[in-house]
């Protein structure tokens, strides 16, 4: 089983934040006998060495201006152009009631999952347990393979590598956060965690909300349910979490910082700026 052997001491631990931080939801038994099913066992490397190596933020970078490259394309922006029109009443509600600019949610959500074409297949439960026990062997093994292949080191002194481990204790910490909010809210919602499926870093739905961040979805059309996987509730829940957290403001200053703390990414503000500003140029000038 997953938590004996080597990882034993460490889940204690781990259960103890569990039951410390669910608000009472979850019991080291319940997290056993999650543990004990066979899906459990499912380790997404190749993700988990994708965010562990040492360029990964470089990494992310330049996958963010490639995208840029794929969003603008022509087809891409007249997607974006038709879903102001086909959501207009939605997207105009969620504006008002929040102040973001609507330009801005379809943006977000092109970037985040392609207004609901990708958003990850991947088992959640599973993402976040990876990265609380194994975060560490995916960084070396990242690191040894770097050194095969260059002969040198990928940290050029000892503070790089003291950086390196802090930010593997903040993914780890985050991992552990993450897990504990998904428990909390699939037990509140009567949902089986393991069966809930998202991206290869976590995060669910049409605009890609981190466990955590869940507490911010906004029940859009009033069917008395919340779910990422509807455009009213994507809408209204993206628009009130870059108020909320983001503290939107129309100025460009302060709709930067809001779209930055969506995903603090200086090439990803650039691209939603840019694809949210192309479309509604076109849609503007068809009205």
């Amino acid at each position: 089983m997953i938590y004996e052997g080597k990882h034993k001491v460490y889940f204690e631990k781990l259960f103890n934040e569990i039951a410390k931080k669910s608000n009472g939801y979850w019991s080291k038994e319940d997290f056993i006998n999650l543990l004990e099913r066979p899906e459990v066992d499912t380790v997404y490397t190749d993700m988990l060495i994708k965010y562990a190596r040492p360029d990964s933020k470089q990494h992310q970078e330049v996958e963010a201006e490639n995208y840029l490259k794929i969003f603008m394309r022509e087809d891409r922006i007249e997607r974006g152009v038709k879903f102001l029109i086909d959501y207009s009443k939605i997207l105009n509600k969620a504006e008002s009631t929040f102040g973001v600019k609507k330009k801005d949610i379809v943006s977000i959500m092109m970037w985040e999952s392609g207004l609901g074409e990708f958003t990850g297949n991947y088992r959640i439960f599973n993402i976040f347990l990876n990265q609380i026990l194994f975060i560490e062997d995916a960084e070396k093994y990242s690191v040894e393979k770097f050194i095969n292949e260059n002969g040198k080191s990928p940290y050029k002194d000892k503070s790089e590598e003291e950086k390196a481990k802090k930010r593997l204790n903040r993914i780890k910490n985050n991992a552990v956060n993450s897990l504990i909010a998904l428990l909390r809210e699939s037990k509140k919602n009567k949902l089986d965690p393991l069966k809930q499926l998202g991206s290869w870093g976590g995060a669910i739905g049409y605009v890609q909300f981190m466990p955590f961040n869940l507490h911010y979805i906004v029940d859009g059309d009033k069917n008395g349910e919340k779910d990422l996987y509807t455009f009213p509730d994507a809408i209204f829940s993206c628009a009130n979490f870059l108020n909320k957290v983001g503290k939107y403001k129309s100025d460009e200053n302060s709709r930067q910082r809001a779209i930055y703390r969506y995903n603090p990414s200086e090439n990803y503000v650039k691209g939603v700026i840019a694809y949210a500003d192309t479309i509604w140029n076109r849609y503007t000038n068809r009205k």
